[in-house]
């Protein structure tokens, strides 16, 4: 089954409890995280590290660094021993989400902000551009919805910017019925599909998965606080 695993920063964030976080992944990463300017960017990229971590002891019985984790030529991470598990991760505002299956798996989580029309018009097909046009309810919202199903399914691809994002369409129908098109062939894309996860109304979330089934993924995404991913991390705040 495909499941998606959500966490919420916690509200108190501070360099000492960062610290502790810190000591629970790569030294390798903690000197790239330690780079970022902003105390929440480290916050989210530490958590999506250690959602990963709890993920994985849940499902597999391990911890991140009894494996190695890999990359493959376009920077997407996978777990060289264990190719049957497929995972994807994103962040943005309060939220970081992770999703795991069998098969090649992207996800992508916004927080609904202002937007520039024209990154959607360079961005998408004439047909998304125009949905988006005429959009009867609220438009920064149904541009996160689009934006966030294009980005799931370039990173469930594993391809990067390899893919552009007007290189297909995607028209909603709802949050279980979304149909892709190659716009190249003209031909909709049956061996990848996409789902739609509420978290609240200012979030945007969305999985594509390699898959042919809507009944594989999980009806709900599942909550993960932030204090029993630690607990169960054996991490002392």
């Amino acid at each position: 089954m495909i499941q998606v695993y959500i966490c919420k920063l916690p509200e108190e964030k501070n360099t000492a409890t960062l610290e502790k976080l810190l000591s629970n992944i790569s030294k390798e990463k903690q000197e790239r995280i330690k780079k970022f300017a902003q105390i929440n960017d480290v916050y989210r990229t530490v958590i999506g590290e250690l959602l990963l971590h709890f993920i994985l002891y849940k499902q597999l019985g391990l911890r991140l660094k009894q494996i190695d984790v890999d990359k493959n030529l376009y920077g997407k991470p996978f777990l060289c021993q264990y190719p049957s598990f497929h995972y994807n991760i994103s962040h943005s505002g309060e939220w970081v989400v992770c999703a795991t299956d069998n098969k090649k798996i992207g996800v992508d989580v916004e927080k609904i902000q202002p937007f520039d029309l024209q990154i959607a018009k360079g961005s998408f097909t004439k047909e998304e551009y125009c949905d988006l046009l005429n959009v009867e309810r609220e438009r920064n919202s149904a541009f996160y919805e689009m934006w966030t199903l294009k980005e799931s399914y370039v990173k469930a691809q594993g391809r990067g910017l390899s893919i552009p994002l007007d290189s297909f369409n995607v028209k909603i129908h709802n949050s279980d019925y979304i149909k892709l098109t190659d716009m190249f062939t003209g031909k909709i894309i049956t061996d990848f599909i996409c789902k739609q996860y509420r978290i609240n109304n200012w979030y945007k979330l969305s999985v594509c998965a390699n898959e042919d089934n809507i009944k594989k993924f999980e009806k709900l995404p599942i909550l993960v606080s932030f204090n029993n991913m630690c607990s169960d991390l054996k991490i002392c705040l």
